[in-house]
């Protein structure tokens, strides 16, 4: 059976979380991502859905 993760990507900065996460934990992730950022913005990070 095909299990599904998320990892965060910012198309701003460049960054990728090295994690596969739960979709609720990669949400976090992102909002923490833009939260502590100055220039990253929510239309720059996106959750990318990973297979497992």
């Amino acid at each position: 059976m095909v299990g599904w993760s998320y990892i965060v990507i910012c198309e701003k900065c460049g960054y990728i979380s090295t994690e596969k996460l739960p979709e609720e934990k990669a949400k976090k992730l992102l909002h923490e991502h833009e939260e502590g950022s100055e220039t990253c913005t929510t239309g720059h990070i996106k959750l990318m859905k990973v297979r497992t």
